[in-house]
C-alpha cells in the first residue's frame, strides 16, 4: 500500500504490540503444558524467557518495514550487524561463565532489544506513531494480513511435512540421514533468496499497476537468482561426493545420493521463489495463501506414494511434485499479474543452465580419480571458473557488468 495515512500506521503500531502481549501471555501460560509434553521442567523458564521477545520486538517492527518500503537497506543492515554482534559477545561472556542453554535465551533478548532500539532510531525519522487506535481503520489491511498470516503458516507445514513423515514411516535413523542432506542443501537459497526478495518486494510495490515495469523488474530478479542459484546446485549434484567427505566425513557417504536429489528440488524451489514476492508487491495475499493450500495437499500424498520405494523415493517424488508445480506457477501466478510468456519466463533460467552445465563437464573430466576431496574440488572449482568467466566474456558480457554493479555499488 503506497499511500497509508498517520491514522492508519499509527492504529497498525499499537494492535501489533497488543498481539505481541497476547502472544507472550499465551506462551507464558501453555509453557507448563509444553514442558510437560517434552517431560522436560527445564523449557518452561526458558520458554517464557524467549518469549519476552514478543514483549520487545513489536515497538520496532513497523519502523523496520518503513525503512524497506524507503529501500534504505544500509540503516537495516547496520541495525542488525550491530545488535548481533552485541549479542554474540554476550553469550560467549555467558556461557564462559557456565550459563548453559540460558546464554542463548539471553542472546535472543539481547538482539531483539538492540535490534529494536535500531529500528526505533532509524525509523523514527519516517514516522512517529500518535496515541491513536481505530481498527475500523484497518479493514484491508487486515484481510491482507491474515491471508499472509495463513500462506506463511501452510509454507511451514510445506517445509516441515518431509520430515514429520519420514521419521514416522521410515523411523528416526533414516529421518537423520534425510535431515543431514536437507540441511546442507537447503542453506544456500535459504541465505541468498531472502537478499534479493527482501529489496525487490518494496521496488515491485511501487511499481503497482506498471504490468511493464513490473515484468522488467521480475524477469531481472528471477536471471539474477538462476545465475547465483544454479550453479551453487549443480555443483553439489555433480561434486556430492567431496562436499559430504569435506563437510561430514566419509561415515555419511550414504547421504550423496539424496543430496543430488535435493539439489535439484531447491533449485526449482528457489527459482520459482520470486513469484511469491511478487504477489504479496501486487497486494494478491488471497492467492498467495490458496496456491499454498493446494499445493500443501499434494505433499502428503507424494510422500506417501515415495515411501514405497525408500527415502530415495520420496526425494524423488518430491522433486516430481516440483517439476509439476512449475508450470501452474508460471500461468496462474506469473503470467497473470505481469503477461510474461512462457519461453520469456523459462529462457531466464535456461541460458545459465547451458553456462553452468558446460564448465562443470569440463571440472568433473580434470577432477576425475582424484582421491583427496579437498584436492578434487578445489581443482574442480578452479576449471569451472577459468571457463566459466571467459564464456560469459565472450558471449555474455551483460551478466558480468550486472554482477560487477551488484558488488560495487
Amino acid at each position: 500500500r503506497q499511500k497509508i495515512s498517520t491514522q492508519q500506521l499509527s492504529t497498525l503500531y499499537w494492535l501489533n504490540i497488543i498481539i505481541g502481549i497476547f502472544l507472550f501471555i499465551l506462551l507464558y501460560i501453555i509453557s507448563p503444558l509444553i514442558s510437560r509434553f517434552y517431560e522436560d521442567d527445564n523449557l518452561t523458564p526458558l520458554l517464557i524467557l524467549v518469549a519476552a521477545t514478543f514483549l520487545i520486538k513489536p515497538w520496532g517492527q513497523q519502523f523496520m518495514v518503513l525503512l524497506q518500503k524507503k529501500l534504505e537497506f544500509d540503516h537495516i543492515a547496520k541495525t542488525d550487524i550491530s545488535s548481533r554482534l552485541i549479542s554474540f559477545i554476550i553469550v560467549i561472556i555467558l556461557a564462559f561463565n557456565n550459563y548453559g542453554v540460558y546464554s542463548l535465551a539471553i542472546g535472543s533478548v539481547v538482539f531483539a532489544f538492540f535490534s529494536t532500539l535500531g529500528y526505533i532510531y532509524f525509523g523514527s525519522k519516517l514516522h512517529k506513531p500518535r496515541m491513536y487506535f481505530k481498527l475500523s481503520d484497518l479493514k484491508d489491511f487486515l484481510s491482507f494480513g491474515l491471508f499472509q498470516m495463513g500462506e506463511k503458516i501452510l509454507q511451514y507445514f510445506a517445509n516441515q511435512f518431509d520430515t514429520i513423515m519420514i521419521g514416522k514411516v521410515l523411523g528416526m535413523e533414516i529421518l537423520g540421514i534425510y535431515n543431514v542432506a536437507k540441511n546442507l542443501v537447503s542453506k544456500p537459497s535459504s541465505i541468498i533468496n531472502p537478499v534479493i526478495t527482501k529489496v525487490t518486494f518494496p521496488l515491485m510495490s511501487q511499481l503497482s499497476n506498471q504490468v511493464e515495469y513490473i515484468k522488467i523488474v521480475f524477469l531481472k530478479i528471477t536471471n539474477l537468482l538462476s545465475y547465483i542459484n544454479v550453479p551453487i546446485y549443480f555443483t553439489l549434484l555433480f561434486f556430492a561426493e567431496p562436499v559430504v567427505k569435506i563437510f561430514f566425513g566419509n561415515e555419511w557417504m550414504s547421504t550423496v545420493p539424496l543430496i543430488r536429489i535435493i539439489s535439484m528440488t531447491y533449485l526449482l524451489k528457489a527459482l520459482v521463489n520470486p513469484s511469491g514476492s511478487l504477489l504479496l508487491s501486487q497486494g494478491k495475499a488471497n492467492i498467495a495463501f490458496f496456491w499454498k493450500l493446494s499445493t500443501v495437499i499434494l505433499y502428503p500424498t507424494f510422500i506417501l506414494i515415495g515411501r514405497y520405494w525408500g527415502i530415495i523415493g520420496i526425494a524423488v517424488s518430491l522433486l516430481l511434485l516440483q517439476f509439476i508445480l512449475f508450470f501452474p506457477n508460471w500461468r496462474i501466478i506469473v503470467n497473470r499479474i505481469c503477461k510474461i510468456k512462457f519461453w520469456e519466463y523459462t529462457k531466464n533460467m535456461l541460458i545459465p543452465l547451458i553456462y553452468t552445465i558446460v564448465p562443470l563437464i569440463f571440472a568433473k573430466i580434470l577432477s576425475f580419480r582424484i582421491i583427496n576431496p579437498f584436492l578434487e574440488l578445489g581443482i574442480a572449482l578452479f576449471a569451472y571458473f577459468m571457463i566459466l568467466i571467459p564464456m560469459n566474456f565472450i558471449f555474455n558480457k551483460t551478466i558480468i557488468l550486472e554482477f560487477k554493479g551488484l558488488l560495487f555499488k
